[in-house]
């Protein structure tokens, strides 16, 4: 019996992207996917056999639309590590549900695993001609210098009163990371 053409893979894709912007990863069920698109539940079990299938798809999207964002990003004139960084920490602030799942989901398959490794490749692309031989290791060095800064954000350590910790060290840090590179690799 063929399935009615009330929704498409996209659509519930969309949706399911929108539901977890609004409500948070708790919040992105099947049950409250169906009540947002007007479906039964049961109706989901065609493209999501489970929530963990389900997050796994919502998670790879958001690599997607990240690494949307970085390439637009390396497309701007300018010194393109500074957009990326850039990009990256807009991502993260714009659509903070979205990055944390990214960040934390476990549940990939090998197929949905290899648009983390796109997005990956492109900055050791970036990072190669600054870092020669070290640039996988200058990656990890960048994404986990982004994703502290992001931790600190959200944790207020820089909304405190009185606080000597400075709001914008994004541009302090990459300076930091490019001036040790130049020691590093001193013919870039």
């Amino acid at each position: 019996m063929p399935y009615p053409a009330k929704t498409s893979a996209e659509q519930i894709l969309a949706a399911a992207v929108d539901l977890l912007e609004r409500s948070g990863i708790a919040g992105l069920t099947l049950r409250a996917l169906a009540a947002d698109l007007k479906l039964t539940p049961n109706a989901l079990y065609r493209y999501y056999d489970s929530r963990d299938t389900l997050l796994a798809a919502v998670a790879v999207q958001g690599a997607r639309l990240l690494l949307e964002d970085i390439r637009a990003a390396l497309s701007q004139p300018g010194n393109s590590l500074t957009h990326l960084a850039q990009r990256y920490l807009a991502f993260a602030h714009t659509r903070p549900a979205l990055y944390d799942l990214y960040m934390t989901c476990d549940t990939l398959n090998a197929e949905q695993r290899a648009v983390y490794d796109q997005l990956w490749e492109l900055v050791v692309g970036q990072l190669q001609p600054l870092a020669g031989g070290y640039s996988p290791d200058l990656t990890m060095t960048l994404w986990s210098y982004l994703h502290g800064l992001v931790g600190l954000e959200r944790s207020g350590v820089y909304d405190s009163p009185g606080s000597p910790k400075p709001p914008q060290n994004l541009a302090f840090g990459l300076g930091l990371l490019l001036a040790g590179l130049e020691k590093l690799n001193p013919t870039s």
